[in-house]
Formats: C-alpha cells, sequence, structure tokens
C-alpha cells in the first residue's frame, strides 16, 4: 500500500506544479485563523504526528479497531507450558483536545483521553481480559519558522490510571487455590509519561506537505500494592505526507499517508509500537479539519501478549 501511494505522488508532483497556476494555490480567505498553511499548501491533521504550528484549536477524535493477541494457552489446570495461542480483542478511544495560542510563537494545551481494550469472544475475554485507561494531560508547544520549515518544541506532560480486569487470574487462584478472590482480578497501574518532541513540517509545492517528528518518551509506572517500578524510556520519530487534490483539481480531498515507531531504550524500556496508516482529509473549510485514518498498530496490551490490530480513527477539528 505504501509503495502504491509513492507510486501515484511522484508520478503526480510534475502535473501538480504545472497545474497549480490555472486551479490557484489557496483556498478562498475565510474570516479569523484557518488550517495550518506553509507555502500555499493547507496541512491536514493526522494522530500520528504532532504539528509544529502554533494555533487556537478544539480536536476531537474518536477510534475504533479489531485484533488479535499472541498469549499464554490456558486448560482446566491453568496455564500450558510453551504454548501460546490467538486471541481476539476490540478497542475503543476518545480523545479531547483544546489548545490556545498565546503569541505568533507559542501555544499551550490540555488534553483528556479514555482507552478501551476487550476481548471479544469465550476464550479471549478470559485471557485478554479488559483494559481501561482514563487519562489527561497538558502541553506547551514554542516554535519558530527557518526559511520554508516550519519548526517546534512541543513537551507534553500526561497522567493516566489504567485498570485490568484479568479473568483468568482469578480463575488460576480458584483452581489452584481453592479460593475465590476477585480483588486478584484487578490490576491497577498509574502511568505518568513525559514526551518532549521536535516537530518539523515542509511544502515543497502547494498541493504537497511533509510533517516530520522526533522525540523521547519517559514513563513512570506505580502498580496496584504500592509497587514502584523504575521509569521506562524510549525513542519516537515518526512522518506524515499529505497530498492535496483541490490544488490540482476541483476535489477538495488530501489523501494522508504516514508511520510512526516508539522503540524501547535499554533494558526494561517501554514497549515497541508501531504504527501505519493511511486516510483521507477534507480540504474545501481551511476552519474546519475533518478526516479519516485507517491503520495497522503492532503493540502490547499488557506483558504477555504481543498484539496487532486494524484501527479507524475518525477526527474532527475546528481553528478560532
Amino acid at each position: 500500500m505504501n509503495s502504491y501511494l509513492a507510486v501515484v505522488l511522484v508520478a503526480a508532483l510534475p502535473a501538480a506544479a504545472l497545474a497549480q497556476q490555472e486551479v490557484g494555490a489557496a483556498a478562498p480567505a475565510e474570516d479569523g485563523r484557518t488550517a495550518p498553511v506553509l507555502n500555499g499548501h493547507l496541512f491536514s491533521p493526522s494522530v500520528l504526528v504532532d504539528s509544529p504550528f502554533r494555533e487556537t484549536t478544539f480536536k476531537l477524535g474518536i477510534l475504533y479497531g479489531f485484533g488479535k493477541a499472541t498469549g499464554q494457552k490456558y486448560d482446566r489446570n491453568g496455564p500450558v507450558p510453551g504454548e501460546t495461542v490467538d486471541y481476539t480483542f476490540a478497542a475503543f478511544a476518545q480523545t479531547f483536545r483544546y489548545e490556545y495560542q498565546f503569541l505568533d510563537w507559542l501555544s499551550a494545551g490540555v488534553l483528556a483521553v479514555t482507552t478501551l481494550y476487550s476481548g471479544i469472544d469465550g476464550p479471549s475475554v478470559v485471557s485478554v481480559g479488559a483494559e481501561v485507561g482514563v487519562g489527561a494531560g497538558a502541553r506547551v508547544k514554542a516554535g519558530h519558522q527557518f526559511g520554508p520549515v516550519q519548526t517546534a518544541i512541543v513537551f507534553d506532560v500526561s497522567s493516566a490510571p489504567e485498570y485490568g480486569f484479568l479473568v483468568a487470574a482469578a480463575l488460576i487462584k480458584a483452581i489452584q487455590q481453592g479460593v475465590i478472590d476477585a480483588g486478584s482480578a484487578l490490576q491497577a497501574t498509574h502511568a505518568v509519561t513525559v514526551n518532549p518532541v521536535l516537530a518539523a513540517a515542509w511544502a515543497p509545492i502547494p498541493a504537497l506537505g511533509l510533517t516530520a517528528n522526533v522525540g523521547y518518551v519517559y514513563k513512570y509506572l506505580r502498580l496496584s500494592g504500592g509497587a514502584v517500578t523504575t521509569g521506562q524510556n524510549a525513542f519516537q520519530i515518526g512522518g506524515v505526507l499529505d497530498f492535496d487534490f483541490g490544488k490540482v483539481s476541483s476535489v477538495p480531498v488530501a489523501v494522508v499517508a504516514g508511520s510512526k515507531l516508539i522503540t524501547p531504550l535499554g533494558d526494561g524500556g517501554i514497549p515497541k509500537i508501531e504504527d501505519y496508516s493511511i486516510g483521507f482529509s477534507y480540504t474545501a473549510r481551511r476552519r474546519l479539519g475533518l478526516n479519516l485514518e485507517i491503520g495497522r498498530r503492532d503493540f502490547t496490551i499488557r506483558e504477555g501478549l504481543d498484539s496487532n490490530g486494524t484501527l479507524a480513527q475518525l477526527g474532527l477539528q475546528y481553528y478560532w
């Protein structure tokens, strides 16, 4: 899919450059602020990267997904040593973000997010159980434009209690010890995450834009029962390419494609997360961002459950 998209973009670039003067390099002017524009290109939002543009905006994201998780196999006596099986799960998440631009180079905002992963058939409900997270955070963004490139340093801090409902753990304890302990099915984790990111955006022509991120992730975990793990570290890199067909035709739609990688640093680092997505964005209204992204994620729901799934996210963003 990524190779096919690259061929299409390479073929379209010469035509885009020739057609820009005929079609017009920018959308009709609107009062107030609009979505980020650089060199005549209207940048489409994406869930994979942070934008370097300082802005006043509200964003709502709704995510749905499904996939499989490879984990321990169980029988009536408990775990089967050395054997694994694939379980199925569903995912749901909501994101609410508000950001306010104080100065040309400075903006700040707040974030609220809810997440849910759950098994969706009998064996999966028992083995995967459910993971529920409710978090909040804040960010500061400071940046400057260097020639044709817009840049910013984005500093995010978030706090998210997560609750795991481990049905298998309670059943195993009941079988092995003859004790029914509902408390053993609940695992509570509190995570504080610090994420500084360097973001940059460039538009070589009005139809084409590129946004890239490089960052560091630090996560501090406090487990149920008062146990504290050492901090976890990871390196983050991501990039998104968006091509606006509204600049070369009468179709106000942009194609957005990208990837993001979070990879652990050192032993006991943050588990690896790998994302790929392709999507579409409506570009006729410069104060409104409306996009749909469909992608694949390889990650770990929790330790012992290597997971991958297909995710679809609908995003709605408004600019003042």
